[in-house]
């Protein structure tokens, strides 16, 4: 069940695993993503209208303005969100390691 908080935290230390954050509305803002930890492998954006069928979403890393629907290294990324239902970093390939994610609803 979603907890409909406008953050979330989670580790991801293996392929397939997930850090996810369900939002009532997702309005005129977006969503931010902070990652750390020691890990190899790469992480790809993605979010839902619909709760089930999850799309690859494009993010923008803070500070570089590089866009890309994944991410193979810590940083800080940001997301437009409007209209999704939820959003989640989902581990695409996994060699090594623990990625902390922080995932925040951010206000308009």
């Amino acid at each position: 069940m979603p907890n409909y908080r406008n953050s979330t935290a989670g580790s991801i230390d293996a392929n397939g695993e997930s850090v996810e954050l369900a939002y009532r509305h997702f309005l005129n803002g977006g969503v931010g993503v902070q990652i750390v930890g020691t890990w190899t492998g790469t992480l790809t954006f993605e979010g839902t209208i619909n709760g089930t069928d999850y799309d690859d979403i494009a993010a923008e890393e803070v500070g570089s303005l590089a866009i890309s629907t994944q991410t193979t290294g810590n940083g800080l990324f940001k997301f437009d969100a409007v209209g999704l239902k939820a959003v989640r970093l989902r581990a695409t390939s996994w060699s090594s390691g623990t990625a902390e994610i922080t995932i925040a609803a951010l206000e308009g």
